[in-house]
């Protein structure tokens, strides 16, 4: 298999549907957006709503974490938001969330944190390095070990 140097970023696109009028479309197309600019792959978009939505256990946010860690192996992945809201408004809830996808070697990004801070792509990776372990020549294990609820 490759390594995540020679491959693509591969990105989860998350969001949810609070409420019935609360439309996700147009944050996905800001997300697709963002990892085209960047050259990521993009695996695929799961989309919370409802009750689910607002729920720590949430189905379509399980789904992406399986397929995170089973179409991210030997490659970087990234669950990509619009905005940190888009995981839950709780600090606690997002953190234990985001743990989840730490959990299988990803990494969490939103969108809004990257453009607020005008961060190129080559920012934007330098960030996700560092944010993780060097484990081999191009390959780094990212974990999110932030507070959990």
């Amino acid at each position: 298999m490759d390594s995540d140097a020679t491959q693509p970023t591969l990105v989860f696109i998350y969001d949810r549907e609070v409420t019935e009028k609360d439309s996700a479309d147009g944050r996905i197309l800001t997300c697709r957006q963002f990892a085209r600019e960047r050259g990521w792959a993009v695996a695929g978009q799961w989309v919370d709503r409802g009750s689910n939505a607002v729920a720590l256990r949430r189905t379509f946010w399980t789904g992406m974490v399986a397929a995170m860690e089973h179409e991210g192996q030997g490659r970087r992945i990234v669950c990509l938001v619009a905005n940190w809201h888009r995981i839950a408004f709780d600090e606690a809830a997002r953190n234990t969330l985001r743990q989840t996808v730490g959990h299988v070697g990803g990494v969490c990004v939103a969108v809004s944190d990257e453009q607020a801070s005008g961060n190129s792509r080559d920012v934007t990776m330098r960030r996700l390095r560092a944010s993780g372990k060097q484990i081999g020549p191009g390959a780094t294990l990212v974990r999110h070990d932030g507070a959990t609820a």
